[in-house]
């Protein structure tokens, strides 16, 4: 469950937290069951810095310190302005986000047919939602990356129904012969959990907090902003990291990452061309023809055979999805706002090297946001969950 009660107020405020592979965001965002769309009404994001990588352990503790500093500027900044714009309204509801490399998402679709028809309800649903949770969790304590990682378990649970081939929101009695029930299960490094639930406690004991992957939520949104797209691959380039998630029938049904990003790609490029992390940075954002003026044609090589190479990293990614088929022709990619374009090019060049076919790659804020008050595209994301399940909540479709 999403963490509304039954009877939810029209009017919902709620502090949405984005946590990405080198960054935290956050907003405070108000939610009306008569708007289209929530309102943002404050919101802030902290970046570590570009630095080289021996071990995980240093942004790992790099990470948790900027949640820290990012509560400081909700309880400093973020508070005023909500005092301002809504004095009668408290936060009563974090909902967070964990993105790859420091969540995993699991998920898994269990089927259920027999020759003769039989009941599909509530009851049944839950019941093979325990199994498929318990196979899950088997295959987890088997894998390495699970045994050397202290872990904690955010999100299980079943999150799409289909009866006799159709999709299904509540199964009450249905007559089936077939019933396929997914499951996501999903796991977070317990130092950035515990890390989230203190500054929570600390800073608004009342509320309610909700954590998903990323991944998840990007699905969800995704689903109900775009429903007849059967078929589709989500990408998620974040700092430190490239995760991808196939669709099939409408379900989200393999998850993958790597752990290599927009900051790894600029800390390559810093390298090879002799420049300060944060300019390599900015030719991700501006493009880079201006780089390529300055260097040297041996230079240029170099900087091209970089690009090839975190290509050649989304390939396998494309390849190694656990799924037997190639990746949907249609691509949604969720990154930056300022690095779209650098990353349609690159996608475009992976997909084709994985399938020899032409791919469709649509930049997911362009194509359904107005930016508005933010250009966070996480915090967009997310704040588009927050204020679909309030809605569902208040009026008593959840």
């Amino acid at each position: 469950m999403f963490g509304f009660n039954l009877g939810a107020p029209k009017t919902q405020c709620g502090l949405v937290i984005d946590i990405g592979s080198g960054s935290v965001g956050c907003a405070i965002v108000v939610s009306d069951v008569d708007s289209a769309k929530p309102e943002i009404i404050w919101s802030h994001r902290e970046y570590a810095r570009i630095k080289d990588m021996e071990s995980t352990e240093v942004p790992l503790q790099e990470m948790t310190t900027l949640l820290v500093n990012t509560f400081l500027h909700i309880g400093k900044n973020g508070s005023t302005q909500l005092r301002e714009r809504y004095p009668r309204l408290q936060i009563s509801f974090v909902q967070a986000t964990v993105s790859a490399p420091w969540t995993y998402t699991i998920t898994k679709t269990i089927q259920f047919t027999d020759d003769q028809s039989f009941k599909a309800n509530d009851d049944l649903v839950e019941e093979l939602s325990k199994t498929v949770e318990r196979k899950i969790l088997a295959e987890v304590l088997e894998n390495d990356i699970f045994k050397h990682n202290q872990l904690e378990i955010i999100d299980t649970k079943a999150f799409g129904v289909q009866i006799n081939g159709y999709p299904v929101t509540n199964p009450r009695d249905i007559r089936a012969n077939h019933l396929a029930i997914a499951h996501i299960t999903a796991l977070t490094q317990k130092r950035i959990v515990d890390a989230l639930t203190e500054s929570v406690e600390k800073l608004l004991p009342k509320s309610t907090l909700v954590t998903h992957s990323f991944m998840y939520l990007f699905y969800d949104v995704l689903k109900n902003l775009n429903p007849d797209t059967a078929e589709a691959c989500l990408i998620d380039v974040t700092s430190e990291a490239t995760e991808i998630g196939i669709v099939r029938e409408g379900t989200l049904m393999h998850v993958t990452n790597v752990a290599f990003g927009t900051f790894s790609l600029a800390r390559e490029i810093a390298l090879a061309c002799k420049i300060p992390k944060e300019e390599a940075y900015s030719c991700l954002k501006e493009g880079m023809s201006s780089l390529e003026e300055k260097l040297s044609k041996g230079k240029v090589a170099e900087l091209h055979s970089i690009l090839e190479a975190y290509e050649d990293k989304i390939v396998e990614l494309f390849k190694v999805t656990g799924d037997a088929l190639a990746i949907p022709k249609i691509l949604f990619l969720h990154c930056e706002a300022s690095t779209e374009a650098f990353f349609v090019s690159r996608l475009m060049n992976a997909s084709k090297k994985a399938t020899t076919m032409r791919h469709s790659i649509h930049p997911i804020t362009s194509l359904f946001f107005d930016t508005g008050t933010t250009g966070d595209t996480g915090l967009l994301l997310s704040a588009h969950f927050f204020h679909r399940e309030h809605k569902k909540i208040a009026e008593g479709t959840a």
